[in-house]
């Protein structure tokens, strides 16, 4: 046994590159083993923690509704409520807050209700001072605003109501009034208040899905108060707690006790029954995670395997490297007589030995590896989590390194002594069995490349977009290998009688099988490094296109005022659209609508490629935008000059249009018109401080009626108080309004800076000549997602406060709708035509280092910040998947590491045989020169082999498996779908720094095997 430990000791001292090498491969493989379970259940554990305290408290935590079994005060009732809902609860749960409501009440034109809690003046911005007294209440500061209410004066309680409030079922408060000592602002976050909604004021509102009343918010007042109301109630909320060690299961139990009261089936408890408020959705939450907990196991699985079995591929070769310089020592104890069973014991005692030494290692670097990633990446105070699941990784992989060794010394052991005594290795046929297993796994890879790219469909990761990019890996690098060796037989013959170098270096390559062997296994590692990093570069781009399409700038602002007045508010703050611009949203099943302003899209707008593949945002913009622009001015005064030659039934009249404010159309009328030429002005005072745009006319019977006409009019001159209305006339783009609904007069239409000329005829019938600015057509320009659905645009209709399109192409993503809406400008949306201000949701987009005085503007108006795109792309970056996606980036690092590693080591180990063919041509008179150039020509064309077929495999995998997979949670209508495309500038910035890298080693091997070819060194190799 020492004689054995001696010969392991010196054989580990001798080939000391070669062990080391060994060693660190096995370490990062079962380093990698380890990191993938732990660094899996990390990321979930983070997610759900990242995910809780990010969730709006009203989602998570729970509110009940207690109702006192008999008479009692508030105060008893509080503690009874706390106590029945806390037996309930099981989990990490947080405090508790008893908050008495009284009944709904009419009063103060609308419906209140009164609330009393401990403390409640604490966590609340108070002016004035706190309830005191009964009688006396806290008001909502915007709700004494809009009633009048002031602080130390009485309140009317029970007063005149509107109507619509008489016929509702509410009684009236039987105290007449109350002092208002005080107003309280809406908290700004959820800290204190579960639901803070709940403290704002309700506007009165009509639909036809009923009638809501004007509610002033709650009434903070004393207990004794709502005692004194009669009927009332305590609301129970209680916070869920998200320290930072929560686990998914505790999460399913906190769930659990969540819904532990059924819908609509109130509970007994002591001193009354308790009611789910049903606001609570925790179990979505669960089984969001359960989601994104398998879709990290699978996203981290590839990325592990790929390691794994890169670093098993280069283990293979330099234990290969290690068994064939042990050759004579394996011969010499072969002629002494061992047996077989010794001889391989001999043999594996050295791999044994490396196995054991780096098995610690491993551990430790994976180990290490997770808890650095794990600090930086997750949460803070995250433990780490050490499962089950990652020793037995670790415990295959030894047993595959095992394995490895066994046939990197089966295959020198299984040798003739003939052949090892021979001292010269020289080309062999691939073994039977070798031919085998490479047909097998070019079949296997070929066939989940068909399925792949024959299935269209997007779903989670499964097993073959596991295997596919280690699969195509190996392929490839295989393919790459015979080729380079049949390329390189088939130069040698050719090359006889002209270049020495292409021929030395050619033959070389086709004789040297330990040179060209080196293929493989770089080959795999650049294919997982293109393909670990085109995965992780393609899901940072998809999270960016969906964060922009929530927030499709650095800030967007919600507006609260109609589309109109958010634009020329846009444009009056910032003139020449640097900074700001009005977008805004209508939903509508199949066919939703992203409206925008395409004059300033593409300056301030954010507008990911992926949304567009092909077109640039300018191109958008041209696709959409309408072929004129609608005019605007600013006056009291607008004057129209018609030369007429019209003769008609009625007085000829012209309506001038101006879209509609507060939902109210606004036009004028102007005439009559006599024959010839004729002016005639109306004031317009809603024009005075609020340019208006010039969105339509109308030439007919008075007010807008239908007349009998026929002859020729031409509009010469719209001015606004005596100037020009700039681009009235030119640049505007009049066509007949397209309303089928209306007769047209119009049988021809030219408009030029000298006017607009028509020529009109209604026949036997009455119409009337109907003009709209811009070029707005009745199917205006769109572009379509892929989502939308053709039935649904087939169905628009102006009833309902769309419009009709025709998609004049298609994109992946636009704001706020994605891919299930249609992309129109704001122009072919408001222009002259009744728009339902309900349906459309009014933003304001704002570039990312907008001056002070823009932000400042937008906040003066009532605008108030809805989201920003750093805050949706951080949300984003923190699910299981995002998180899980980082492991690539660390992947692709390591594998060409590896790579490098393992092509450092075996050209050491090849250099002494490489010096010995070179001295052996330095001695028959080759000149120096020719030897270096065909060193540096094998080594380039064997290692560019492997770097092209590595890029070229690892671009395939990313592409088929990028086309038939998702990349997050976060799937729906409204999201974009990924776009699986190469970066042509990414591979071509890899292959450059692959030409460098191995370019570099090429001629530094090269440089040392020149530098030691001499004739001595045949002489020592012959001792």
């Amino acid at each position: 046994m020492t004689q054995l430990f001696g010969a392991i000791v010196r054989g580990l001292r001798a080939r000391a590159l070669l062990s080391a090498g060994s060693v660190l491969l096995t370490a990062l493989a079962i380093g990698s083993a380890v990191l993938g379970p732990i660094f899996a259940t990390a990321v979930t554990n983070s997610y759900v923690v990242s995910r809780l305290r990010e969730a709006p408290p009203s989602l998570t935590g729970i509110s009940r509704v207690f109702t006192p079994r008999s008479p009692t005060t508030v105060a008893d009732a509080s503690r009874d409520a706390v106590a029945g809902s806390e037996s309930l609860d099981d989990g990490p749960w947080g405090d508790t807050v008893a908050i008495a409501e009284s009944a709904k009440f009419k009063a103060l034109r609308g419906v209140v209700q009164f609330w009393s809690r401990d403390g409640a003046c604490d966590v609340l911005v108070v002016t004035g001072r706190c309830p005191e007294r009964p009688g006396e209440v806290l008001m909502l500061a915007k709700a004494a605003e809009r009633t009048g209410a002031t602080i130390g004066d009485p309140i009317d309680l029970v007063g005149f109501e509107p109507p619509e409030l008489e016929a509702l079922a509410v009684p009236r408060p039987p105290l007449r009034s109350m002092t208002v000592v005080g107003t309280y602002t809406t908290p700004a976050d959820a800290a204190d208040w579960l639901e803070p909604r709940r403290l704002t004021l309700t506007n009165e509102a009509s639909s036809r899905t009923g009638y809501t009343p004007f509610s002033p918010g709650p009434l903070i007042t004393t207990p004794e108060t709502i005692e004194q109301l009669g009927d009332w109630t305590v609301r129970v909320d209680t916070f869920l707690d998200v320290p930072a060690d929560i686990t998914p299961a505790e999460l399913e139990v906190a769930a659990r006790s969540a819904a532990a009261i059924p819908d609509d089936a109130p509970i007994k408890v002591a001193g009354g029954t308790l009611t789910d408020d049903d606001t609570n959705d925790l179990a979505s939450v669960v089984r969001e995670v359960e989601s994104q907990q398998g879709t990290a196991r699978s996203s981290i699985a590839p990325a592990v395997l790929s390691l794994v079995l890169v670093a098993l591929a280069l283990l293979m070769r330099l234990l290969n490297a290690a068994s064939e310089l042990r050759v004579p020592e394996l011969a010499l104890a072969s002629l002494r007589g061992l047996s077989a069973r010794r001889l391989w014991g001999l043999g594996l005692a050295e791999p044994v030995a490396l196995l054991v030494l780096a098995a610690p290692i491993g551990v430790g670097l994976g180990v290490g590896t997770a808890l650095l990633l794990v600090r930086q990446w997750l949460v803070p105070g995250l433990p780490l989590p050490v499962v089950t699941t990652s020793w037995v990784a670790a415990v295959l992989v030894l047993v595959a390194a095992f394995a490895v060794a066994c046939v990197a010394v089966g295959l020198v052991v299984r040798e003739s002594l003939a052949s090892q005594l021979a001292g010269v290795r020289r080309p062999v046929a691939a073994r039977r069995w070798s031919v085998v297993a490479q047909l097998t796994l070019v079949a296997l890879a070929g066939s989940i490349l068909v399925s792949k790219l024959s299935d269209a469909g997007q779903g989670q990761p499964d097993v073959t977009d596991l295997l596919l990019p280690v699969l195509l890996a190996v392929v490839a690098g295989l393919a790459a290998t015979r080729l380079t060796s049949q390329l390189a037989t088939w130069w040698t013959r050719r090359s006889r009688g002209r270049s020495l170098s292409g021929f030395v270096s050619s033959r070389a390559i086709s004789r040297r099988q330990e040179g060209t062997l080196v293929i493989l296994p770089i080959t795999a590692a650049i294919a997982v490094a293109v393909f670990g990093a085109g995965v992780y570069s393609s899901a940072a781009d998809w999270r960016t296109s969906v964060a922009a399409t929530v927030s499709p700038a650095s800030t967007t602002w919600h507006s609260p005022v109609t589309f109109a007045e958010t634009l020329e508010l846009t444009r009056r703050i910032d003139p020449e659209g640097e900074w700001v611009m009005a977008a805004g949203s209508v939903l509508n099943p199949g066919a939703a609508f992203s409206v925008v302003d395409s004059s300033r899209l593409a300056r301030v707008a954010t507008w990911p490629p992926t949304w567009s593949p092909g077109m640039s945002v300018e191109e958008v913009v041209d696709a959409i935008k309408p072929p004129g622009t609608v005019p605007t001015f600013a006056g009291r005064r607008i004057s129209v000059t018609v030369d007429s030659e019209v003769e008609s039934e009625r007085p000829l009249s012209l309506e001038v249009r101006f879209g509609s404010r507060d939902g109210i159309p606004l036009k004028v009328y102007l005439g009559p018109f006599g024959r010839g030429e004729s002016t005639a002005s109306a004031r317009v005072p809603w024009c005075s401080d609020l340019p208006c745009p010039l969105e339509g006319l109308t030439l007919g019977g008075g007010a807008g009626t239908n007349t009998a006409m026929s002859g020729t009019a031409s509009i010469i001159a719209i001015e606004a108080d005596g100037e020009p209305v700039p681009g009235a006339l030119d640049g505007a783009d009049w066509v007949a309004t397209p309303d089928p609904a209306v007769r047209s007069a119009i049988t021809r239409l030219e408009d030029s800076a000298d006017g607009i000329d028509l020529d009109l005829d209604t026949g036997d019938s009455v119409g009337m000549a109907r003009l709209t600015a811009g070029g707005i057509v009745e199917n205006r320009p769109a572009l379509a997602g892929p989502k939308v659905r053709q039935t649904a645009i087939a169905k628009l209709d102006e009833g309902y406060g769309l419009i009709r399109v025709d998609p004049v192409g298609q994109i992946e993503g636009m704001p706020f709708v994605g891919p299930a809406g249609l992309l129109v400008d704001y122009s072919s949306f408001i222009t002259d035509r009744p728009v339902y201000n309900s349906n459309l949701d009014t933003r304001v987009l704002q570039r990312a280092g907008a001056p002070a005085e823009v932000t400042e503007a937008l906040s003066a108006a009532g605008f108030s910040v809805e989201t920003t795109l750093a805050a949706e792309q951080q949300v984003l970056s923190q699910t299981a998947y995002a998180l899980a996606l980082r492991l690539y980036a660390v992947v692709a690092a390591l594998v060409l590491v590896m790579a490098l590693a393992g092509l450092f080591v075996s050209a050491a180990v090849q250099l002494p045989a490489r010096r010995r063919d070179a001295a052996a041509l330095r001695v028959v008179g080759v000149p120096r020169r020719s030897v270096m150039v065909a060193v540096v020509r094998e080594l380039a064309v064997v290692l560019g082999s492997a770097a092209v077929a590595g890029i070229l495999a690892g671009s395939l995998a990313q592409y088929v498996v990028l086309r038939s997979i998702t990349l997050g949670f976060a799937e729906g209508l409204a999201t974009p779908a990924l776009v699986a495309t190469i970066s042509p500038l990414r591979l071509v910035v890899l292959a450059l720094l692959a030409a460098a890298v191995l370019g570099a080693v090429a001629l530094a091997s090269a440089t040392m095997t020149v530098r030691g070819a001499r004739g001595s060194t045949l002489r020592e190799s012959a001792r």
